[in-house]
């Protein structure tokens, strides 16, 4: 009967040998993000909720979210100011204000942009690192051989 319950405890430990969590991957593409848990798509939503979860990630996943809102404002403003920089040129005055706006706000655009991007993966990749908290092994133990939980 110990032989059974042996023979048991072994096939569980073998076809459970590494417990997980999935991981989230994310590939960025022309026009948004995707999400990959795994090998299914999630969406944004499910991401944050994910993030919710673990609070060094979530740390990250919000200071991007606001680096992002900087780079739309800051390319909001690129926008205004090329448009005043073309009604320069067309009513034949300096455009020097206006150009420098431009290239700044594009600078800060860019640069929030990249920053956001980089925050995001940062996040993702913590996520995974604590998700990723124990294995359960076979092997031995202070007293003999059993399940072993390591972190």
């Amino acid at each position: 009967m110990k032989f059974k319950h042996l023979l048991i405890i072994i096939t569980t430990v073998i076809f459970t040998n590494n417990i997980h969590a999935q991981e989230i991957t994310m590939f960025p593409g022309f026009w948004s993000t995707k999400y990959y848990q795994d090998d299914s798509q999630i969406s944004k939503q499910q991401v944050e909720s994910l993030m919710l979860k673990d609070s060094e990630a979530n740390q990250l996943w919000q200071k991007s979210k606001q680096h992002m809102t900087i780079g739309w404002i800051a390319f909001g403003a690129e926008v205004g100011f090329l448009f005043w920089q073309l009604n320069k040129a067309s009513n034949n005055e300096s455009q020097t204000v206006p150009l420098i706006g431009v290239l700044g706000s594009a600078g800060v655009a860019t640069g929030f942009s990249l920053s956001a991007n980089n925050l995001k993966k940062k996040s993702i990749l913590k996520y995974n690192s604590n998700a990723d908290t124990g294995s359960l092994n076979f092997g031995p133990t202070y007293n003999g051989l059993g399940l072993v939980l390591s972190f």
